[in-house]
């Protein structure tokens, strides 16, 4: 039976998540919270005589002036036992008839999955894999590297290559110093961010977003900083959940780019996670494209050097609920999305002017 969790279980929900064979934390209720300021999220379980075997975290974004939703799902379902996936079949159309009632015209999801079977399962339901042509290929990266941390430092470091132990030794032999950073250490990562955002032609976030951030996530999320003279050369935000981490924000300035900093960056990051009980580490995405031709080969030749496995997930699905609704949305939303993201640019490019100028 599908069900929606109390506002006081929302700590409950998200250990279940933390303890499941494949954490995530974008579908984890404080993740939601932080994210409450653009979709108003709704946190289920299904459930089997008392026992909890699939958890989902629904986004829900209203339409521009009619009464009606669209419901995303992010890395979502999770399953919380491995015999939850016996019990996908009836969970969908428990979840479908939930979400019309509250006004979804239509499901989108990207779970954490790899194995193409669960896709054919997906579109036996009625999902409908989506064909982007992001270079990341959708709102959360199809493809990834992540690396097994579990062992002890000194054996997770003689595992990784020969060359990539040497730039994560050389930053700290040239003087560069790591440590944790708080709310007010924001300033020096937006100035890393704002650095590799010129250089990479893309628009960041504000520092309230980041401030806010690491307010809601509390001890699952860390700033990791590196100096050099006192001058921040690194910086990056890593997340964990349960048993897995990821490399979520980061960046170096280009003008210290000879001490290789963002490597023993990455080290630090890993050895937080796992004082956090992480074994896994995900370095957040490489591009779908990795031919030596596209301009992001270098963030997945970066990405790859350190080791890791390479994951593809089985991409991005959508199930209509209300199919008027989705055809109408799937006819024009591709405008509308073009002119979202126009005004959401030109937004966080103010902020950011706005930072740079105070």
């Amino acid at each position: 039976m599908l069900r929606l969790i109390k506002p006081d279980e929302t700590g409950y929900f998200d250990n279940l998540i933390a303890n499941s064979p494949g954490p995530e934390f974008a579908q984890t209720a404080v993740w939601a919270h932080f994210k409450s300021q653009s979709w108003r999220p709704l946190h289920y379980l299904y459930e089997e005589a008392g026992e909890p075997l699939i958890a989902i975290t629904i986004w829900l974004r209203k339409l521009p002036l009619l009464p009606f939703y669209l419901a995303y799902a992010p890395r979502g379902p999770i399953l919380l036992k491995t015999v939850g996936e016996s019990s996908l079949p009836e969970f969908w159309p428990e979840l479908r008839i939930e979400l019309h009632k509250r006004g979804a015209f239509a499901l989108k999801l990207d779970p954490a999955w790899t194995d193409d079977l669960q896709a054919e399962q997906l579109k036996a339901v009625g999902f409908r894999p989506v064909h982007s042509d992001q270079p990341f290929g959708g709102i959360q990266p199809k493809c990834t590297f992540r690396l097994d941390i579990a062992a002890e430092p000194d054996e997770l470091l003689a595992s990784i290559p020969k060359k990539i132990r040497y730039n994560i030794r050389y930053p700290e032999k040239n003087g560069v110093v790591y440590r944790q950073g708080t709310k007010a250490d924001v300033p020096d990562l937006m100035a890393v961010l704002q650095d590799t955002s010129r250089r990479k032609k893309f628009l960041g976030r504000n520092a309230a977003y980041y401030e806010r951030l690491l307010e809601v996530m509390g001890e699952r999320a860390a700033l990791i900083i590196g100096t050099k003279d006192e001058q921040v050369v690194a910086a990056s935000i890593t997340i964990v959940c349960g048993r897995q981490a990821w490399a979520v924000y980061g960046g170096m300035m280009r003008e210290y780019a000879q001490l290789r900093a963002y490597y023993g960056l990455n080290w630090q990051r890993m050895l937080w996670a796992k004082s956090k009980g992480a074994t896994s580490f995900d370095f957040s995405g490489v591009p779908v494209d990795r031919s030596e031709d596209s301009p992001l080969y270098g963030l997945y030749q970066f990405k790859k050097s350190f080791g890791g496995d390479f994951v593809e997930f089985i991409g991005e699905f959508e199930q209509p609920v209300r199919p008027f609704l989705y055809w109408c949305w799937q006819t024009f939303a591709p405008w509308v999305i073009k002119a979202r993201k126009w005004l959401a640019a030109r937004r966080r490019q103010s902020a950011t002017e706005m930072d740079e100028a105070k």
